[in-house]
């Protein structure tokens, strides 16, 4: 494989989609709060998430490979789950994966910088330095969140108050009340839910080298429960900004997704112990985060 197609594979840049949902929504709510709306400032916003999100993607592919989980996996669904493998299958050097972390970390933290510079306070700043520990700190140093048990916990907070709240600031330069904060949450959970379900096909090797994800912690069954119960919070947070926020009764129309948690719950329950049957759940939770984003976004614009 010719090196630029493995750096590519490397970036995992499908999963990008949970990245604009949220970008995409906080810009939304911020135009539907305040009228304000800056084109440039949201392609900065865009590519700054995106930037970190692949250095996310590519450290943990890089402490994945030094705690030998990748090589324990014998069960990942890639693309989705066990990484990229571009590391493990001699494709790119761990060395070259770091420094692919490392620029494109720098590229968001600049474009943070510039942001924060051109924004009101130092709110921008401060949420950047929180993405740029969660970046490396999820699977690495200085903290690896994920064998503590809160590698969920920071993936809420990085797509959900950290990303959807500085979508929403750059543009509306002011957080008047909490419903920012509320709109995050159905981002934040969605995106956990992402992880969530890939760590099913992960649990043996996730174990094998520490970790402590929620499916090691609490076991399938369990597991698949607090997926149903999270999903439905999102719902609840929708009809809670609707009938107590004044948000547009257009919001309702994430209830297209209302199915798929149902649908995951029931692929997830019947193929426990068939990985490749179980694919169709985490084919569905990724694809109800990018339409309930995106037609929740939609809703604040129309």
């Amino acid at each position: 494989m010719k090196k630029s197609k493995a750096i590519l594979l490397l970036l995992r840049l499908p999963f990008m989609t949970v990245s604009a949902g949220a970008v995409f929504l906080g810009t939304a709510f911020a135009w539907w709060e305040t009228g304000q709306f800056n084109l440039l400032h949201f392609i900065l916003v865009f590519l700054g998430a995106c930037f970190l999100h692949i250095s996310c993607n590519v450290a943990n592919d890089y402490f994945d490979f030094k705690s030998g989980n990748d090589a324990l996996n014998k069960n990942a669904l890639v693309p989705f789950s066990g990484g990229s493998r571009m590391v493990l299958d001699g494709f790119v050097k761990p060395k070259e994966a770091l420094t692919v972390s490392a620029v494109f970390a720098l590229l968001g933290s600049a474009i943070g910088l510039y942001l924060n510079a051109v924004s009101e306070g130092n709110i921008i700043l401060f949420i950047g330095l929180a993405a740029v520990f969660f970046v490396f700190s999820y699977n690495g140093f200085p903290a690896r969140l994920v064998n503590k048990g809160l590698g969920e916990i920071a993936i809420f907070l990085a797509w959900g108050p950290l990303m959807v709240l500085g979508a929403y600031y750059v543009q509306a330069q002011n957080l008047s009340s909490l419903w920012p904060l509320i709109v995050a949450v159905p981002s934040g959970i969605l995106t956990t839910l992402v992880l969530l379900i890939n760590e099913f096909p992960d649990k043996e090797a996730d174990s094998s080298t520490g970790r402590k994800t929620w499916v090691i912690l609490f076991g399938f069954k369990k597991s698949l429960l607090i997926y149903l119960f999270l999903a439905l919070c999102c719902y609840a947070v929708v009809l809670a900004g609707i009938f107590l926020g004044g948000w547009p009764l257009w919001s309702l129309m994430v209830m297209i997704t209302f199915p798929l948690p149902f649908i995951v719950f029931k692929i997830g329950s019947a193929n426990l112990d068939n990985w490749p049957g179980f694919l169709p759940a985490v084919k569905n939770t990724i694809l109800m985060n990018f339409i309930f984003l995106i037609v929740l976004s939609v809703s604040f614009v129309i």
